[in-house]
């Protein structure tokens, strides 16, 4: 189909057609897009416009759903720069030059489409569409907004305005101050708008004067505050494993304070993630992350958030046990269920993980958690560990609105730096984040069989949620002539009338060493003079070395 369109006081023929090898995208209609010489009304040539060595017309090529799509979204942006090309060539008199102007919000949402085609390899599944929900507010508030006459000023409004509203439709921080941090939707919007622009600057050929500085918005004092000392990072144990055994979300909340997984990651686990490995201690259980639940579609996707999201992470021996003897049950009931969700449930008769019925359990799941981690006994004992008090009403606030289901990682994140005995490179591997002052290595990087029984056996020597540390037990004359993790206890089958010598390796600050045994004679040989480690080392730490003495105001 050809027709000529006028724009800017210039004719264009335009020609559209649907190529048999763009059948199946998603933009299967092609327009070529050749602007008329004003005087002589022929088709200009690439030559006149270029001064190219062809004589053939000048087809710019533009894709698009259909004509009408491609009128309305991807025209005006390939007419404005065939009309700045013929007054450099001459074709068209400076005096009547025509100077086009672009509303900001109409641009952004006819780019759109090629915008997320550009940046969508950066971006995990889950980000991407965060980041097009995102996209659209962001339409909404550009509109207005003149893409030629942008300046630091209207920047700056425009920055402003984002925040703003972001700040009034957020969870917790409803009261943004200029020059304050923005809030984290704000921060997403922001980060758009400086894609956008340099996008429709470089890509598109808009005429922008110049490309925005980043918002470098600080966090209040308040905000530091709140955050160091109502984040909920550290639930009372007891009251901890009491949520754990409620018989609402018995295995849920399990899950998600013995592991530390975010909350689509576990949406996306499937009971073949639970995996068995026997060693030198007995059976050992651990999880093996290898996707997520889709945000919007509630089905799994085999891309988690980030590359380091695959990872393996160790499960207490009670729990694993908890979830094996459950994927036992529903198997003797409904048939081989290993493949299927975990975050599935029955109905009519049978094991369901459609996407309604996976909606419906992860809905319950993130509204009864919060629910039970505001139990006024956690409340009460997290206000009373408070270092310090400055405006109870507000901190009061900050902490309900931190105890979601993404308290019980926190809460995870804490116990591996105070508990577990991991260094900080365990600890980023456990909690899934990439530690980007370390150099990636190439080729394969999963754990052998021997390192994740390793990290087993280490929060099988840790207190959890379920069970106090375990003491390591061997058979002396065994293979085993050290122990495979540093450990509080350590059980010793010796044969009779045998004599053994010992070398304990004290780890922590004042540690104290004994052995003890039925019809066991011990006498301490030698003990060496050596000084404490002195890394981030941590394992079983007494309570007295992390928490608080004594409380003040801070301000007096």
């Amino acid at each position: 189909m050809t027709k000529t369109v006028d724009y800017g006081g210039v004719s264009f023929r335009v020609r559209t057609a649907y190529p048999r090898g763009r059948k199946a995208s998603k933009a299967p209609c092609r327009a070529l897009i050749s602007p008329i010489n004003p005087e002589t009304g022929e088709v200009i040539t690439k030559r006149q416009l270029f001064s190219s060595e062809s004589d053939c017309p000048v087809d710019k090529p533009v894709y698009g759903v259909n004509p009408a799509d491609i009128e309305e979204h991807h025209f005006p942006a390939i007419a404005n720069e065939l009309i700045q090309a013929m007054y450099q060539a001459g074709l068209l008199a400076a005096s009547n030059r025509y100077e086009p102007t672009h509303d900001l919000g109409d641009a952004a949402e006819s780019f759109k489409e090629m915008f997320f085609s550009i940046h969508q390899q950066q971006w995990a599944e889950r980000t991407i569409d965060d980041y097009r929900r995102q996209y659209d507010i962001l339409v909404t508030e550009l509109r207005g907004t003149t893409a030629e006459s942008l300046t630091p000023e209207i920047y700056r409004a425009l920055q402003e305005r984002i925040c703003r509203n972001a700040a009034g439709t957020a969870r917790k921080k409803s009261d943004w101050v200029a020059g304050t941090e923005a809030p984290p939707s704000g921060a997403k919007r922001l980060n758009l708008l400086y894609l956008l622009i340099w996008d429709l600057k470089t890509t598109e050929g808009y005429n922008i004067p110049l490309v925005p500085t980043r918002y470098a918005g600080k966090p209040s004092r308040q905000d530091l505050l709140l955050s160091y000392i109502d984040s909920a990072r550290s639930i009372p144990r007891h009251l901890l494993k009491q949520v754990c055994d409620e018989t609402i979300l018995s295995g849920q909340v399990g899950i998600l304070a013995d592991t530390g997984l975010r909350i689509s990651e576990y949406g996306g686990l499937l009971f073949c993630s639970i995996a068995r490995l026997e060693g030198s201690q007995g059976a050992m259980y651990y999880l093996r992350v290898t996707g997520q639940l889709g945000v919007s579609s509630n089905t799994r996707t085999e891309i988690p958030k980030t590359t380091s999201s695959y990872r393996v992470v160790p499960l207490s021996v009670e729990l694993g046990e908890i979830l094996m003897q459950r994927q036992q049950e529903l198997e003797r009931n409904y048939g081989n269920v290993s493949l299927m969700l975990m975050c599935g449930s029955v109905q009519a008769g049978e094991y369901c993980t459609d996407a309604k019925t996976v909606s419906g359990t992860m809905n319950n799941i993130t509204e009864q958690i919060p629910e039970l981690l505001r139990d006024p006994r956690i409340l009460e004992a997290l206000k009373k560990s408070r270092p310090y008090r400055f405006d109870e009403v507000c901190q009061d606030n900050y902490l309900l609105s931190m105890l979601t289901c993404h308290a019980l990682r926190r809460n995870f994140c804490t116990w591996i730096y105070c508990e577990s005995g991991m260094d900080t490179k365990q600890a980023y591997q456990q909690m899934g984040h990439a530690k980007k002052s370390e150099m990636r290595r190439s080729g394969a990087i999963g754990a052998t069989p021997g390192e994740i029984y390793h990290m087993c056996l280490q929060k099988h020597v840790s207190r959890t949620l379920y069970h106090d540390p375990h003491p390591l037990r061997y058979q002396a004359g065994e293979k085993f002539s050290e122990t495979e993790v540093p450990a509080c206890a350590i059980e010793l089958t010796l044969p009779a009338n045998s004599k053994w010598q010992l070398i304990v390796a004290e780890t922590e600050p004042r540690a104290h060493t004994s052995c003890r045994g039925d019809n066991v004679s011990v006498s301490q040989k030698w003990q060496e003079d050596i000084r404490c480690r002195s890394d981030g080392y941590a394992l079983l730490a007494d309570p007295s070395v992390y928490t608080i003495r004594e409380k003040k105001k801070l301000f007096a």
